[in-house]
């Protein structure tokens, strides 16, 4: 996967992460924006994934069951941008994320079942 698509997706589920009453990426979103080198992004989204700490956003959305709007989500989703990172084990970060919350492990068992 080009890092173009991958930016595509993450720019994406930033634009749409926000939830009235829930979430809405008051700090991402200007951080995002603000960028505007493809390695800068690519080295914020790993940045923000890679961290073993669950972000406010990532906590509010899961507690609420929106486990597909992180941005963690999307490693699920598309697997292979794992290779992009230089960090490794990322998607084992991510799943002990999720694996925090009741929400979070009905969702990595919904998407084991979607392979």
């Amino acid at each position: 996967m080009k890092t173009s698509e991958i930016l595509k997706i993450v720019g994406d589920r930033i634009d749409n992460m926000g939830t009235k009453g829930v979430y809405y990426p008051r700090r991402i979103k200007p951080k995002w924006k603000s960028l505007k080198s493809e390695k800068e992004k690519m080295q914020l989204f790993e940045k923000l994934v890679s961290s073993p700490e669950p972000s406010i956003g990532f906590r509010s959305l899961v507690r609420k069951n929106l486990c597909s709007k992180t941005l963690e989500a999307i490693l699920f989703e598309n697997p292979e941008i794992e290779k992009s990172f230089q960090t490794k084990d990322v998607l084992d970060i991510c799943k002990k994320k999720f694996i925090k919350y009741k929400n979070g492990e009905a969702f990595l068992k919904q998407m084991e079942a979607s392979k």
